[in-house]
């Protein structure tokens, strides 16, 4: 018997790759702008890291970046995005978002494959419903094209990576306009703001790529109008397309159980023009036409069960539409409420300006009165100096009180607060009009001094 001399007991970490807890296999993938990616094992599993380059990696500025695109991916848990891990610093790397590895193509590469249609609108779905789980979350990724759209290689399955560009309202920091000239929306080249409907204009390219057919040309313009004409958001856009399908699928069922009921037809009239000179041929000929009559029969139940299915869709639809009609007219009613509210301050703010202009003209009128500009106007000596000049232009100013009390129960007090104002730097504007044309006059200061 052959002793068995190999040790039993525990193995350090370092010596089994599949429980290591730092990364192992660190392969730098290249550089993007200020971002390094690299790959690397941990635990027997490969991850994808996303770090600064050393040239930016003590800058605050990126470092903040970094921090935001983390939290907004952390956000986000949804089979159609990249799932982020963990902020953590890497050896030779520093500080790097930790995701999770997807094995597949980017949809342009995976486009060139030339996949057949079917794919390419199960792509279309899943893209939908990721951007709409994203936009739900308050988040607009803001870099939507085809190479941050990977394709799994087993499943066909969307991923969307790259949140770089990302942005919330929540987030206070980095603001500033960004995308892919390709295929940003023409409002993002001058603003900083993020809105859903800057990617739905970027989706409505990516869609055009994958070339889906004629029925999807008419969304797809849409999703590329002027930022007020497109869809407002893809709730929208999954709407109209559902509404479409359905229109489509009614009307081809509509013309197959036509068809079908011709061909029945045709095929019990034949049925009847049996041979009459061999009887044996009736009972032949009868019995194939009853077998193709069952036939018929049957395909047209299945396409009668196909048109429930459809009307059932339609009128889900139209429950979904008459949800979103309630919306709207909450929401007209409340626009009109405000147009009311707007009309209301309008009318009030130009009785003000009225009030405002009839005490200025009881002003003036009695400013008038007193001649004092006209004397000051033709002064030569301050020996001809009228003792009582500020005494004279303060008598338009002393009707003020008066009339404030007459119109005092037309206005709430903050309008007449704002009438006062007006009447009384009118008055001021006035009198310091008066003082400027008597300084002229030598020895104006020390008269008005000693009086």
């Amino acid at each position: 018997m052959i002793d068995d001399l190999s040790a039993s007991g525990f193995q350090d970490e370092s010596t089994f790759e599949s429980v290591n807890s730092k990364f192992t296999q660190i392969e730098r993938l290249g550089s993007h702008g200020h971002n390094v990616l690299a790959r690397a094992k941990r635990y027997g599993r490969w991850y994808l890291l996303k770090g600064l380059t050393q040239e930016h990696a003590h800058d605050e500025m990126y470092c903040e970046s970094l921090k935001k695109e983390f939290d907004i991916m952390m956000r986000l848990q949804h089979p159609g995005v990249v799932q982020a891990v963990s902020l953590e610093e890497v050896e030779d790397l520093g500080t790097c978002i930790v995701m999770e590895w997807v094995e597949g193509y980017t949809l342009k590469e995976w486009l060139k494959k030339n996949p057949p249609r079917e794919e390419r609108i199960h792509v279309m779905n899943q893209l939908l419903s990721t951007i709409s789980h994203i936009h739900d979350h308050g988040i607009v990724h803001r870099d939507i094209k085809p190479s941050n759209i990977m394709i799994t290689s087993s499943g066909k399955n969307v991923k969307i990576i790259d949140f770089g560009l990302a942005d919330t309202d929540v987030h206070a920091i980095l603001k500033q306009p960004a995308g892919t000239e390709q295929y940003m929306a023409p409002e993002q080249a001058s603003t900083s703001k993020p809105d859903v409907r800057n990617d739905i204009y970027s989706l409505g390219l990516v869609l055009r790529e994958l070339e889906l057919g004629r029925q999807y040309k008419a969304p797809i313009a849409r999703c590329l109008m002027p930022i007020a004409e497109r869809y407002q958001n893809t709730e929208e856009l999954k709407a109209d397309l559902r509404r479409r399908e359905s229109r489509r699928r009614t009307t081809a069922i509509g013309a197959a159980a036509l068809g079908l009921a011709t061909i029945l037809a045709t095929t019990a009239i034949l049925a009847i023009h049996f041979d009459r000179k061999d009887p044996s041929k009736i009972y032949v000929k009868d019995n194939q036409a009853r077998q193709q009559v069952d036939s018929l029969r049957n395909v047209l139940n299945e396409t009668a069960d196909l048109m429930e299915q459809s009307q059932q869709e339609q009128d889900s639809l139209r429950n979904h539409l008459g949800s979103m009609n309630d919306t709207i007219n909450q929401l007209n009613v409340a626009n009109s409420q405000l147009r009311s509210a707007q009309m209301e301050r309008e009318a009030r703010q130009k009785l003000v300006d009225n009030a405002i202009a009839e005490g200025l003209r009881i002003i003036d009128a009695t400013n008038a009165a007193t001649h004092i500009k006209e004397h000051a106007d033709t002064l030569s000596d301050s020996k001809y100096m009228w003792i009582d000049w500020h005494y004279q232009t303060v008598q338009g100013e002393k009707k003020i009180p008066d009339y404030m009390n007459n119109i005092r129960n037309k206005f709430t007090s903050k309008e007449l607060a704002e009438i006062e104002y007006a009447l009384k730097e009118h008055c001021n504007n006035y009198e310091s009009q008066i003082r400027k044309k008597l300084d002229k006059v030598g020895g104006f200061t020390s008269v008005v001094d000693d009086k």
